[in-house]
């Protein structure tokens, strides 16, 4: 799988979770986003650096993870 679309996916299933989150209780919602968030942030970061040392630079969880 390329890393486009890799990113591609990741973003779509964090999305998914997202507008979802009505289906699910507080803290299954809470842990299915922290899943998906971090699939996408290794999916950017194995984009940006194949390599595998990206994880120096992470990003930001997003607010309330």
């Amino acid at each position: 799988m390329t890393a486009e679309i890799s990113i591609d996916r990741a973003t779509s299933d964090y999305l998914s979770v997202s507008r979802r989150a009505h289906l699910y209780g507080a803290k299954a919602y809470e842990e299915a986003e922290a899943r998906a968030w971090e699939r996408l942030q290794e999916a950017i970061a194995n984009a940006e650096d194949p390599a595998g040392d990206a994880d120096a630079e992470r990003q930001p969880e997003p607010a309330g993870a």
